[in-house]
């Protein structure tokens, strides 16, 4: 019975780390869904400002209102797909290069496209160029290098 009990315990822990996977792939799938929707809408968006912009400059009439409003709406649709990129590089273990804004793996030294160093993070610590540079030189005064 000992041994049964022991398979039994290992079933469970696998079904459990494989559901806990399926999770995080489920999560993934929802974010990348909602930056595809907020996508989705700021495209509309930008054609309804396009056609009032036009239809303004056609009749001579005024929409400054309605051309502020959807500015208003297109700005906080950029905000909070900036947000769900965050939420969604965090969830694949990506970091986003502070210079270009390409999201690289968590470990890269370099972004994949601009070249630019990324922070460097050790032990939950993420130090400067000031600090690193600093280590370093202290590390060269050193007598036994």
């Amino acid at each position: 019975m000992s041994m049964m009990d022991d398979v039994w315990t290992n079933a469970k822990a696998a079904v459990d780390v494989v559901g806990k996977k399926a999770g995080q792939v489920i999560d993934k799938s929802k974010l990348r869904f909602a930056v595809m929707d907020i996508k989705a809408e700021l495209s509309k968006k930008y054609r309804m400002l396009g056609k009032i912009y036009y239809e303004a400059n056609r009749t001579g009439k005024n929409y400054d209102d309605s051309m502020k409003a959807l500015q208003e709406s297109i700005t906080e649709l950029h905000k909070q797909l900036a947000a769900l990129k965050e939420m969604l590089a965090n969830a694949e273990n990506k970091i986003k290069c502070p210079v270009c804004g390409v999201y690289n793996a968590k470990d890269s030294l370099f972004c994949s496209k601009c070249g630019a160093r990324l922070s460097v993070k050790k032990q939950d610590e993420e130090y400067s160029q000031e600090e690193l540079l600093d280590f370093a030189e202290e590390i060269m005064d050193e007598d036994d290098i």
